[in-house]
């Protein structure tokens, strides 16, 4: 908790010294609307589309509504997602991200014995409704530092028979546990700029809380480099290091990130 509150207390105070270093400026510059999408409170503009080997289809259906879908696994987990930017209050600006997915199908299809068997043959998958919303402030200072802070709810709603384990891995864990145990409060905050050139870096740091009678926080640092070769092809790569209590104890990982992207 004493993180959640120092790292909203850096945010805003980013927003009040970008207050007044732009008091200045006579015009305001549009931070709804980007050409690469990212964990801000920005959109992609209208009718910008992109995608990566590792990520998932964006589309500007509107300049202040990003919508989000996993073509590849769609038929396996229907999903979407949709960031609306709503307003900016001075420096601040307001954006809130939801999402909808249906995981019952790929827990059935992994709950077999053999290859791709990843719960037990014997498991009862309910039917499974999962919905996150997140909150968001962001503050530009200029364009070589973007703060954002979210905070967010994962909430999964189950009906019928449930008798299934959790899957007890590094990132899974967490982005899964409400289908056991209704819901996960997280919080995550994200520093992002252009770097030098081209180059553009971001931090992110989410902090999971867990519910259940074990308890416990989980925290993922993730930091990355992203190279704009131009408006269509981007660069990614870096490191996400992650941190926290699972149920049979402390652990921790370190996992490579890296993607090429594709804009139109």
């Amino acid at each position: 908790m004493k993180i959640i509150i120092t790292l909203i207390i850096m945010v805003f105070a980013f927003s009040l010294k970008a207050q007044k270093n732009d008091s200045t400026n006579t015009a305001k510059t549009d931070t709804s609307i980007m050409l690469w999408s990212n964990n801000t409170t920005k959109t992609l503009k209208r009718g910008r589309k992109e995608v990566g080997i590792f990520s998932p289809l964006k589309f500007g259906l509107k300049d202040s509504l990003e919508v989000t879908v996993h073509p590849i696994f769609f038929f396996i987990i229907p999903n979407v997602e949709v960031k609306k930017f709503w307003k900016s209050f001075g420096q601040v600006d307001f954006a809130t991200k939801h999402k909808f997915s249906y995981p019952t199908l790929l827990y059935q299809t992994i709950s077999k014995r053999g290859v791709g068997g990843i719960l037990p043959a014997n498991s009862t998958i309910p039917q499974m409704f999962k919905f996150n919303n997140a909150i968001m402030l962001g503050v530009t200072v200029n364009e070589y530092f973007t703060a954002t802070a979210s905070i967010g709810l994962d909430l999964t709603l189950s009906f019928g028979e449930s008798n299934f384990p959790e899957i007890e891995y590094h990132i899974i864990y967490p982005r899964t546990y409400s289908y056991n145990n209704l819901f996960t409060p997280y919080f995550d905050a994200d520093f992002t700029g252009k770097f030098f050139g081209n180059f553009y870096y971001d931090y992110e740091l989410t902090v999971f809380y867990m519910t259940n009678i074990n308890k416990g926080n989980i925290m993922e640092n993730k930091f990355k480099f992203q190279w704009n070769i131009s408006d269509k092809f981007a660069a990614k790569a870096g490191v996400l290091v992650v941190y926290g209590e699972y149920p049979y104890g402390l652990d921790s990982g370190v996992f490579p990130i890296f993607d090429l992207m594709y804009g139109f």
